[in-house]
């Protein structure tokens, strides 16, 4: 089951490869002056409705702030103000999909398909299509735009799409096909070739994944999006471990503020055997710590410092360090059985019956989850 989740997280990460760093820092840069940029072309648009520049300047402020009701109000208005421009037209159904309204933006699409066919109507189709559960027309369409535009951007899409459904036959080893395509077409996309390592993942081919992610660090180390990837995969590729570590070092020393690289390297130190031998345990306990003072309301690595600890026969503090992971995620069933051996050996039964009580609560909770978990499900990755 725990395998499961960390496939189950994996996958949901790839979601962060669709996210421009550069876009954000400019929207962070940007962000005190939204409000009155907002009252400045609020005001405008009220003054003057039947102006398509200011209306629709509107409706694409709401656009990249993905206010998407409120985007969706104005590029509607601006649309028809447009004479059924297509640009308009795409950001107006894209608006409404992810607002919810589906019915309309199909609708909309359809009519935009009839007049000029392309390959990110038939994506947005796809899109459409998949939140509505019609996941055989989703696949339908992503291939379609694919076949239209072999772009990087549609070929992802599409390879994304059948990982997230690889429930059904055949989906897995098609996106591992359509990654690997894309991997030939675009070498230098790293995005792309993260998603080849999470789909070998889902494949249990574990050294050619971590060999994925390891490349997709090379292209580029400045990127910290991979080690996410890669520290989550490292443990199941023994043969990859050198090269795992090396790439994970070269994080921490880079990023010595992040909570994920100092994280993720000490785990690859303990999982190596550096921490179970005593070898490196100073080294693990201080990135522990480190990253757990910079993310304070992430659980893992208070769960780790606990193991550390109990290895070390420092079992106040390792109970400390349970206990600050249980109360963080009241679900993490590991903390939990950690908690009942802990308080077996304080001699607290009454405090270890309970914690043994909810591991198996917890353990039926998640067996009967399990069957309906979707790939894309999973926690939302530190910062």
């Amino acid at each position: 089951m725990q395998q499961l989740k960390q496939e189950l997280f994996m996958a949901a990460l790839l979601g962060m490869l669709t996210v421009n760093p550069s876009v954000v820092c400019q929207t962070e840069a940007a962000a005190g002056d939204q409000r009155a940029q907002e009252a400045h072309l609020l005001k405008a648009a009220q003054q003057d409705p039947r102006s398509l520049q200011a209306v629709g300047a509107l409706g694409e402020f709401y656009f990249r702030k993905q206010a998407w009701k409120q985007s969706a109000e104005w590029l509607d208005k601006a649309y028809a103000l447009s004479e059924s421009d297509s640009a308009v037209g795409y950001d107006l159904a894209f608006a409404l999909t992810r607002a919810g309204d589906l019915e309309r933006a199909k609708s909309l699409v359809d009519r935009m398909t009839a007049q000029n066919d392309g390959a990110k109507l038939h994506s947005l189709l796809g899109d459409i299509d998949d939140r509505e559960g019609n996941y055989v027309d989703a696949a339908r369409e992503y291939h379609r735009a694919a076949e239209l535009d072999p772009s990087e951007p549609e070929i992802f899409d599409l390879a994304t799409f059948l990982l997230q459904h690889k429930k059904y036959v055949g989906a897995l080893d098609d996106s591992i096909k359509f990654f690997r395509y894309g991997v030939q077409q675009f070498p230098r996309s790293q995005r792309m070739m993260v998603g080849l390592g999470v789909a070998l993942y889902a494949a249990s081919e574990y050294d050619d994944a971590v060999r994925a992610f390891c490349a997709a660090i090379d292209l580029d180390p400045s990127d910290q999006r991979p080690i996410q990837f890669l520290g989550r995969a490292s443990k199941v590729s023994p043969e990859m471990a050198t090269e795992v570590d090396r790439r994970l070092k070269g994080f921490a020393e880079r990023y010595p503020d992040s909570a994920a690289t100092n994280y993720f390297y000490a785990l690859s130190l303990w999982e190596r055997g550096g921490g179970e031998q005593g070898r490196e345990r100073d080294v693990i306990e201080r990135l522990l710590r480190k990253a757990a003072t910079i993310s304070p309301k992430w659980y893992e690595p208070h769960f780790e410092l606990g193991v550390v600890y109990e290895a070390e026969e420092r079992y106040p503090d390792a109970v400390a360090e349970m206990k600050k992971a249980v109360t963080i995620d009241p679900d993490f069933f590991p903390a939990h059985y950690r908690l009942s051996v802990l308080y077996n050996r304080s001699g607290n039964r009454t405090a270890a019956a309970a914690e043994a009580e909810l591991v198996k609560k917890l353990k039926a909770e998640d067996n009967e989850g399990a069957s309906g978990h979707d790939i894309t499900g999973g926690q939302e990755a530190p910062e």
